[in-house]
């Protein structure tokens, strides 16, 4: 019997977990969007003064259909590839406009692991990004985002 009631227990704290995680990760598509696109160093040391490092950045734009929706805390950036690395020192704040002609961006230095790699393509890689959204009247929501990374920053900002 104890068993049983130990299982019971076991079971709904597995459906709440599950259906909270499934709640933070549908909060942003509520309220707005994330596009996240990349620059590769043409040289060493072109972003970091450091010629022995090689880097970039990727760059996150953002879209609101949410009036009330002022910006974003992002306290992780996470990308799905073996051999990029994003130390995110603090949270950073990620501006969100409705309506807004330009659409607000904001760029996160990475580093490249492999120190033999030449050129480097993160197109279709997978970024996780996770943090608060701030709206009107000092409310606050967790979310986390499972991104593509659509292209180079070059390509889209053409289109």
């Amino acid at each position: 019997m104890i068993i049983v009631i130990i299982l019971i227990v076991l079971f709904l704290f597995g459906n709440y977990y599950f259906w909270t995680a499934q709640q933070t990760n549908q909060r942003l598509a509520e309220h707005g969007a994330l596009s996240v696109s990349y620059l590769f160093q043409e040289r060493p040391g072109q972003y970091s003064g450091d010629r022995s490092v090689k880097s970039g950045v990727i760059v996150i734009h953002t879209n609101s259909s949410d009036q009330k929706l002022k910006h974003a805390t992002l306290k992780s950036v996470n990308l799905k590839h073996p051999d990029v690395n994003i130390q995110l020192d603090q949270s950073l704040a990620l501006p969100f406009l409705y309506d807004g002609l330009t659409k607000p961006e904001v760029s996160i230095r990475y580093k490249v692991l492999n120190k033999d790699l030449t050129t480097l393509d993160l197109t279709g890689v997978l970024t996780t990004i996770s943090g608060k959204l701030h709206f009107e009247g000092g409310k606050t929501k967790p979310f986390r985002v499972v991104v593509p990374i659509s292209g180079l920053y070059q390509e889209q900002v053409e289109k």
